[in-house]
């Protein structure tokens, strides 16, 4: 693939995040990239990148963690690619380059030749553009989604008035929002957005995907994990999958459910 052609597009022509771009590379300077030794190329060569691509509420979080307790190559939790990470495991492990930040997030979750993280759709527009996703041996997307797209919207909202995200946090005062049509609007945008992005990535670049949905996860967790590792041809232990105890548990608060029946009650076009 010609990362020359992808790197002289704009933005609306392919969809990065100029500022997290910018970021990105100020982390590292002038040694931004580096050639890849025959030996690394071999390396990355025998591995399946599969990104987790998600929007707010989606349940990615809960996704990852099955993923990881199956035993593939996933972290148990966390965002790899956002810059306060990158920043962090950058200076904790001397890593100079973002090829050797790559390397190490390959080298450090690798399972049955699988490396996969949670990454937002902009972030993996950028990461293409740079070539490093070339050397590795296939590109499979997980896109993890709902169905009920407004009950995901009311939770972005509600979680980001309320500044309680999820089971794991003690929120010491929690605030109650009001009931605000226009932000939920702006979240179920916020979402079309990311899916449509889902499929333009697919379409550019002629890779697979698979839509993970929350609503199945939670009604049978091992059929999902399952399904996902024989898309990625690899093995899975499921008898560690178990919502009960996983790190994070599904929400479903009365109060999603009133602001999402007032939504639909206002906006109905028709009785």
């Amino acid at each position: 693939m010609d990362t020359a052609f992808l790197q002289s597009l704009n933005i609306d022509q392919y969809p990065v995040d100029p500022h997290y771009a910018r970021e990105l590379r100020k982390i590292f300077g002038e040694r931004f990239l580096r050639e890849l030794s025959d030996e690394e190329k071999a390396e990355l060569g025998e591995v399946t990148f599969a990104p987790l691509l998600f929007g707010n509420r989606s349940g990615s979080n809960l996704l990852t963690n099955c993923l990881h307790r199956a035993g593939l190559g996933f972290p148990e939790h966390g965002e790899p690619m956002n810059i306060p990470s990158i920043e962090r495991i950058a200076e904790r492990h001397a890593l100079n380059s973002l090829t050797d930040y790559a390397l190490f997030l390959a080298r450090r979750w690798r399972q049955h030749q699988v490396i996969g993280f949670k990454i937002n759709i902009e972030q993996l527009f950028d990461l293409t553009r740079t070539g490093l996703l070339n050397h590795f041996k296939d590109i499979k997307l997980l896109h993890s989604v709902r169905r009920d797209r407004l009950a995901q919207a009311v939770s972005h909202y509600i979680a980001k008035s309320s500044g309680s995200w999820s089971t794991q946090e003690e929120v010491s005062q929690p605030i109650t929002p009001a009931f605000s049509a226009p932000d939920i609007l702006q979240f179920l945008r916020r979402g079309a957005r990311l899916e449509a992005d889902y499929q333009l990535y697919k379409t550019i670049h002629g890779v697979a995907g698979i839509e993970v949905w929350y609503e199945d996860l939670v009604s049978d967790p091992k059929k999902t994990i399952e399904t996902i590792g024989n898309f990625l041809n690899c093995a899975t232990d499921l008898s560690k999958v178990d919502l009960a105890t996983a790190l994070t548990q599904p929400q479903n608060r009365q109060l999603n459910q009133e602001f999402a029946e007032r939504f639909r009650s206002e906006l109905r076009m028709t009785n």
